[in-house]
Parts: C-alpha cells; sequence; structure tokens
C-alpha cells in the first residue's frame, strides 16, 4: 500500500514543482539542478571573497530537480549520495559556463538555496547557515521531510533523513573559481 500512496504523492509534488518552475521562470541546469532570478530581500551582507549583497540586488536561486533525483538507482544510501554528487557537481559546472556567457546568468553576484542537506560544501565553494527559527522554518521543515519521503530513492534515506532547513550560498567568483575552468573534451 505504501508503494503506491509514495507515488501518487511523487506525482503531485511532481504536479506542484512544475507550476513553481514555470512560475519563477526557473531553468535546468545539468540533470539535477533548476536555476532562476529573484530579488533578494535581506540585510546588506559581504561574502569572504569580496562580494557584497544590498536589498533589491538580483541573485540566482538554486532548486533541486526531485523528478530526476528519484530516478538515481542504487542499491543503497550511500551510493545514492555518491551518484548525486556527481551529477550536482557537473550541474555546478554548466551553471559556472552559463555564468560566463548567458547574459541571464552572467549579471547575478551570488546563488543562493534552501534545502534539507545538512550544512556541508564548503570545499566546493558554498557558505552554509541555519534557517532563521520561526512559523516559516517549521512549514518548510514538514515540506523537507514529504519531500524526503516521497522522492528519496533509497529507504534508508526516507527512514534516517533529519530534514531541517539550511540556507546555503554560492558566490559567482567562487563558483568560477572552482567550477568555471575552461575544458577540451575533444
Amino acid at each position: 500500500m505504501t508503494g503506491w500512496v509514495r507515488r501518487a504523492v511523487q506525482g503531485a509534488l511532481m504536479g506542484v514543482d512544475e507550476r513553481y518552475h514555470r512560475r519563477h521562470g526557473l531553468q535546468p541546469v545539468g540533470e539535477v539542478l533548476y536555476a532562476g532570478r529573484a530579488r533578494y530581500r535581506g540585510p546588506v551582507r559581504e561574502f569572504p571573497d569580496g562580494t557584497r549583497l544590498a536589498p533589491g540586488d538580483c541573485i540566482g536561486t538554486l532548486h533541486f530537480n526531485n523528478a530526476r533525483v528519484v530516478r538515481i538507482e542504487a542499491d543503497t544510501a550511500t551510493r545514492v549520495a555518491w551518484r548525486f554528487a556527481r551529477l550536482m557537481l557537473e550541474s555546478l559546472r554548466i551553471l559556472a559556463d552559463r555564468a560566463r556567457r548567458d547574459a541571464g546568468f552572467a549579471d547575478l553576484p551570488v546563488y543562493h538555496a534552501v534545502t534539507w542537506l545538512p550544512p556541508h560544501g564548503e570545499r566546493i565553494g558554498f557558505i552554509t547557515e541555519p534557517f532563521p527559527d520561526g512559523p516559516r522554518r517549521l512549514m518548510i521543515s514538514a515540506y523537507f521531510r514529504l519531500l524526503v519521503w516521497a522522492f528519496a530513492p533509497a529507504e534508508q534515506t526516507r527512514v534516517a533523513a533529519k530534514p531541517d532547513p539550511t540556507v546555503y550560498w554560492l558566490t559567482r567568483k567562487e563558483l568560477q573559481r572552482r567550477f568555471g575552468e575552461v575544458r577540451d573534451d575533444a
């Protein structure tokens, strides 16, 4: 019984995702990411690389491609995580290329995401911070629990995950420094 309920919830959440992607003009970036644009509404921030962010500045937003994540095939949570990491790194390489060549991405000084994944990613340029306490945190946490239950390919992940919202930042400078190398694949 749980299998068909999970598939039904996946279908409903994919419909929500599709409407959200259209409404916010999100574009696929590789296999596991979508990127969009938004206006920054927080206080003035300065990142360690000197990037400055002020209220009203355009920022990039990053979102997981839940439909693709659920199709990662592996027999353990660890293997799913490794395959996801490989796909994520490739998506970041594509994003770095777009940030160099595509006018829709070239003017974005910072990328921002909120995810259920615990703080990590410093090695590849991300800065993380806890999501602020309050009712919105509780709502996002409940939504992330539903997403993990519906989309996590490995049952181990669905059972063990503690989906606590974390804020991720990645400056354009760090994106280019870490992923922007020009590669000759020929």
